[in-house]
């Protein structure tokens, strides 16, 4: 019985030993445990921060205008100005008019004057630098600075120019060989810029068909794209308030001053 006892005695601090180890391991567990929590908790907390700022930072260069020197854009003064607006206007019944469009009337021949009416504008010599321009045998006016105009305005003019032949029996009743050759020419290049225009911009917008009479020779072009424009009174508003005009006054080398008449 004595020795039983020895033995349960001796063993005791055997068991006791054990349970120590076993209570450390278990506070140490549980350290470890909350720590890793922790540092886990730290890192889901960092990946959102971080994601936040991207999508913050994604958000804040869509709203803005791209640099121009960062992707080799020509700088022009009218860059900061323009606003954006989403526009589902579409061009497909051939029977339906706007203001521009259709058999010429004075109101329509009024609504294309207004509308490249500021097609001319009065240019710095620093703004002409800037945009990379030369001042090489630059026209100057002569209310001081350079004759310069806008990219849009010259592809309304082209079109205007096209609407006029189009209705030559109109604006070209009398015209001669002279000058049928130089509208061809002319209205050729139109064309041409009018071609790198569109397809530099590139509009994505989805066109579909239909049979709107089943007896048609040909289906009927419909869309409900909407598409991302430039808000034209942002333009428009800027060229009025560089004193555009459609006519301006001009230094010749050998005429003295002369209005440009270029009729565009």
């Amino acid at each position: 019985m004595e020795s039983k006892d020895a033995d349960f005695e001796e063993s005791r601090p055997l068991t006791h030993e054990y349970h120590d180890r076993s209570e450390q391991q278990a506070r140490s567990y549980g350290k470890s445990f909350a720590a890793r929590l922790m540092i886990n908790s730290y890192l889901v907390l960092l990946h959102i921060t971080i994601v936040a700022l991207v999508v913050v930072l994604m958000s804040e260069t869509s709203n803005t205008s791209p640099s121009p020197a960062a992707e080799g854009i020509s700088w022009s003064p009218a860059r900061n100005i323009v606003e954006y607006e989403v526009n589902g206007e579409h061009a497909l019944n051939h029977e339906v008019y706007s203001p521009y469009s259709g058999p010429p009337t004075d109101e329509q021949d009024q609504a294309w004057t207004h509308l490249i009416e500021p097609i001319f504008f009065s240019a710095s010599a620093e703004e002409l630098e800037r945009a990379g321009e030369s001042l090489h045998n630059a026209v100057q006016m002569t209310e001081g600075g350079y004759l310069a105009t806008i990219s849009v305005y010259h592809e309304l003019h082209c079109l205007r120019q096209l609407r006029w032949f189009l209705y030559s029996d109109v604006f070209y009743p009398n015209r001669t060989m002279e000058e049928d050759k130089y509208l061809h020419g002319h209205l050729d290049h139109c064309l041409e810029a009018l071609r790198l225009s569109i397809m530099c911009h590139g509009n994505t917008g989805l066109y579909s068909f239909s049979w709107d009479d089943p007896e048609a020779r040909q289906p009927t072009t419909r869309s409900n794209a909407r598409s991302t424009c430039v808000k034209w009174s942002s333009i428009d508003d800027w060229a009025r308030s560089r004193n555009g005009s459609i006519d301006p006054l001009l230094r010749w080398p050998l005429r003295g001053d002369h209005r440009a008449g270029s009729g565009s």
